[in-house]
């Protein structure tokens, strides 16, 4: 765990983080079960063992700061205020899914939360979010954008062009790599040929550090001094998670990890490593993550319930958002 609390962080915070960090867990878990009784119209890529990253990263982010979640980052959402049942209508793909069901919960756009729609390409969001980035310093804010990415992002040239044109413009950008050691079924290790993806932050001007991604005070203290050196103006930088999935790749991919593998790292699980700092302060015990639990698994019962019972979108949404004219307008 971390040495220290990360300066400005309360008690109150830290609770806080736990509960957020809990319920994207049992979203994954609810998430997965329904995938595999066949009740999802989409597929998963779930979250859990990794919710210290979008947590730790995104907890005390400004109103004025924008996020673009990786694939893997639904935690992110969470940080922000989107609620359980945002997030089930999503993957339900319904009418009240914010994207009236045109793209999977993983890459849904809430703006008013400053949260960028994200794309199903692979490291599609590096030039996305440095743009981003260039037009909050042209507005002469302070605010910051955060890149969530995988390690097997890292791989294509969106990645390399991305932090060459951020450091060149300074841009007020934070890059987090979610590295889970997986390109999907395989090791990282196949398409990565040093230890650290962060290590190329160098190659660009800007610095880059590595943390203990399944602790959310190391991620949190590491992302808000690159978010502090972005406000003051000075730019980029790269701060890589070394974390671990502890589902499989995809809800309808079969497992190819070790299994020895993946019970060692469930045993750096991210909630209880930040619960054994809140009982060292005794600020949190069983007895209150029990009460926390059971509010949150009643929230999820309740947005499983209503989401399956909220119909599909209409088909004429599927050319809402599309086109820059209406659709009657162009008489297609």
């Amino acid at each position: 765990m971390a040495d220290s609390i990360p300066e400005g962080l309360t008690a109150d915070d830290l609770r806080e983080m736990y509960r957020l960090m809990l319920m994207g867990r049992r979203f994954s878990e609810r998430a997965m079960a329904l995938a595999e009784a066949g009740k999802l119209p989409t597929g998963l890529h779930p979250s859990a063992g990794q919710e210290a990253v979008g947590i730790g990263a995104c907890y005390g982010l400004r109103d004025g700061d924008w996020v673009l979640p990786a694939l893997r980052t639904t935690e992110a959402y969470w940080a922000r205020g989107v609620t359980l049942l945002q997030m089930m209508n999503a993957i339900m793909a319904n009418a009240g899914s914010i994207s009236a069901g045109k793209e999977s919960f993983h890459h849904c756009g809430y703006p008013e939360l400053g949260i960028f729609a994200g794309s199903s390409i692979v490291g599609a969001q590096f030039p996305t979010t440095v743009g981003a980035a260039l037009g909050q310093k042209m507005q002469g804010a302070d605010d910051v954008t955060v890149c969530f990415f995988g390690d097997g992002a890292a791989a294509r040239g969106d990645f390399h062009e991305g932090l060459h044109l951020a450091a060149l413009l300074d841009a007020p950008i934070v890059f987090v790599c979610e590295n889970n050691l997986y390109f999907q079924t395989v090791g990282a290790d196949t398409g990565i040929t040093i230890e650290n993806v962060a290590d190329r932050a160098a190659g660009y001007g800007m610095p880059g550090v590595a943390v203990d991604g399944q602790d959310v005070l190391a991620v949190h203290e590491a992302t808000a001094e690159a978010i502090r050196r972005a406000r003051r103006g000075d730019g980029p930088s790269v701060v890589e998670c070394k974390t671990y999935r502890f589902f499989r790749h995809h809800s309808t991919l079969r497992e190819t990890r070790d299994l020895e593998e993946v019970e060692r790292w469930k045993r750096r699980d991210p909630l209880n490593i930040l619960a054994a700092t809140l009982e060292e302060q005794g600020t949190l015990d069983d007895a209150a993550i029990a009460e926390m639990d059971a509010r949150i698994g009643a929230e999820l019962d309740a947005a499983v319930e209503e989401s399956a019972a909220t119909p599909g979108p209409d088909p004429a949404e599927a050319f809402t958002h599309v086109y820059a004219e209406p659709v009657e307008a162009m008489r297609i």
